[in-house]
């Protein structure tokens, strides 16, 4: 939209003053919509998370390491716990503080971007983990494994959880 608006703009002022001065302008335009897109770029992965909302359950997983023990035992439950996390709408984003993936999997594609471990990330343990609902709040926050019962349990236990259960008989 501020690129819609920066080239409304400049096309004002090509149509007006002197030669000069619609250079200048120009340059000032250009230089606006081209740091305007730049900004929008960047904070594009924070945002990402919004289009989960009313859709998936979000953990988040943010560790200084990719290698850390506790994240690797995390991965493994949840990828043993597959059909259930399933069921229950659940997305895992592993994030740290320059990178983040989606997914259980080792093989996925790290994407870079800081904005997530910043924006989420509390205290100085080396792990988090973290459990967004369906109405992007957070639900829990520990610094500790998360097992797959405790977090099936409490998900379970949520109005909008039960409601979809209720739904499916």
């Amino acid at each position: 939209m501020l690129f819609i608006s920066a080239f409304c703009g400049l096309c004002t002022l090509i149509s007006k003053g002197t030669k000069e001065k619609r250079s200048i302008n120009y340059m000032k335009y250009f230089s606006a919509a081209i740091l305007f897109s730049f900004l929008f770029m960047k904070n594009a992965s924070v945002q990402s998370l919004e289009k989960h909302q009313w859709n998936n359950r979000l953990i988040l997983i943010l560790t200084q390491q990719p290698k850390n023990d506790i994240l690797k035992k995390q991965l493994t439950s949840f990828r043993a716990a597959h059909a259930g996390m399933n069921e229950r709408k659940l997305l895992v984003y592993q994030i740290t503080p320059e990178k983040y993936r989606t997914g259980t999997e080792e093989a996925i594609n790290w994407q870079l971007s800081d904005k997530l471990f910043s924006k989420y990330k509390k205290g100085n343990n080396d792990f988090e983990i973290l459990l967004i609902g369906l109405d992007g709040g957070i639900k829990l926050r520990q610094n500790k494994f998360l097992s797959t019962d405790q977090l099936f349990a409490l998900i379970d236990s949520m109005p909008m959880r039960r409601a979809e259960m209720r739904s499916k008989f």
